[in-house]
């Protein structure tokens, strides 16, 4: 690698300002020509000052030759919606982009993995993106191979192209058709598929925070693969982090993670002459790695929830469409800025939780009954 790194380095960043730090001296060690930054926007004024102090310190902190570009968000949108609309405005000019968020710690030999399988793969429609994390750094079946191709690839440290992000759908219209015909089933194992259909529901009905299930689930139905190392080339300095954006990690687990082996390549990096899963390691992740679908109790309260969810659902495609409501009535902190509301389809209302989704829409019905 030279002494500056041509592919675009697009940084994730919300109120973690130490961690914040740490990460960026890993990127500054290879010294990207493009730096992108991506910023959600604060809930309150406490969270204002980190958010600040973040943008301030990235700003003043580059000391290389390198373009810098900034998307900051002005209010909170959430990590479901700030990752997709930074990758969408990253991929208004870039054709590729390697993606680091606040906590993921990336050694040198990351981002020459990723340098060389962007360029290797770049026209490969099979190919989605390139993880720097292997949970399993152990595990035999990569052979005499450094890399191997797998559905299921981390998002700890990545890369990907805009071929590979064109089409995604952050409201996952398709999933209903999908589930009914199972035309994703052969990706898994019955534990995996078990816990995905329950996340897929969830993140459709209930508004799941995460983007990173729906970013699988676009590869899923294209059956598209990632690359997944032979060996951990990052690290990830901020699980259990009291400003993590999904905290809660068993002591075992960030145990677990820590001492995830790290290695090296040779001068080249051997990758098979097919890009077809390897079914050993998708085995083995799922086994391994995937929680279980929930149990008995809470598969009934979701056959409950569902429906409820699905009622309200419609009735909130309804509110939008009442222009008095939207404007004099709705809170303001339920309603998407213009820039969610592209992202979403032109949605107008903030899609929160299955819970508070079911209140606002109960109301709207009081509210219709009342002004009939």
């Amino acid at each position: 690698m030279d002494n500056t790194y041509d592919i675009p380095v697009a940084m994730i960043v919300y109120k973690r300002p130490d961690l914040t730090k740490k990460v960026f001296e890993k990127i500054r060690e290879v010294h990207p020509e493009k730096l992108y930054i991506i910023s959600d926007g604060p809930k309150n004024a406490e969270e204002a000052l980190k958010v600040n102090e973040v943008r301030d310190y990235l700003e003043h902190a580059v000391d290389w030759e390198c373009e810098v570009h900034k998307n900051y968000a002005e209010k909170n949108m959430g990590i479901r919606y700030r990752m997709p609309s930074g990758m969408e405005w990253i991929f208004g000019t870039e054709d590729r982009a390697v993606f680091i968020e606040d906590d993921v710690m990336p050694t040198k030999e990351f981002f020459r993995f990723c340098r060389e399988m962007l360029i290797k793969y770049e026209n490969d429609p099979d190919v989605a993106m390139i993880s720097g994390t292997n949970f399993a750094p152990e595990d035999k079946s990569f052979g005499e191979y450094d890399i191997c191709f797998s559905y299921f690839s981390s998002i700890w440290g990545w890369a990907t192209w805009k071929r590979a992000f064109e089409g995604f759908d952050i409201n996952m219209k398709s999933w209903p058709e999908v589930r009914k015909k199972g035309a994703i089933r052969d990706i898994f194992s019955s534990k995996g598929y078990g816990f995905y259909k329950w996340m897929f529901d969830d993140l459709q009905f209930q508004w799941y925070r995460s983007w990173a299930y729906i970013w699988a689930y676009h590869r899923y139905v294209k059956h598209m693969r990632g690359i997944v190392p032979k060996y951990n080339l990052v690290g990830n300095a901020g699980m259990n982090d009291a400003d993590a954006e999904h905290p809660g990690d068993t002591e075992s687990r960030v145990e677990y993670i820590e001492n995830l082996k790290k290695g090296t390549f040779g001068e080249k990096i051997l990758c098979p002459s097919s890009t077809k899963a390897n079914r050993e390691y998708d085995r083995m992740y799922q086994d391994r790695h995937l929680p279980k679908a929930p149990g008995l109790f809470m598969r009934i309260k979701y056959m409950i929830r569902t429906p409820a969810n699905r009622r309200a659902y419609l009735t909130i495609c309804e509110m939008e469409k009442d222009t008095d409501y939207m404007e004099k009535v709705l809170s303001a902190d339920k309603k998407l800025s213009p820039e969610e509301s592209k992202l979403n389809g032109g949605a107008l209302y903030r899609q929160l939780s299955g819970k508070e989704m079911r209140k606002d829409a109960s109301e709207y019905r009081k509210y219709r009954k009342e002004h009939r």
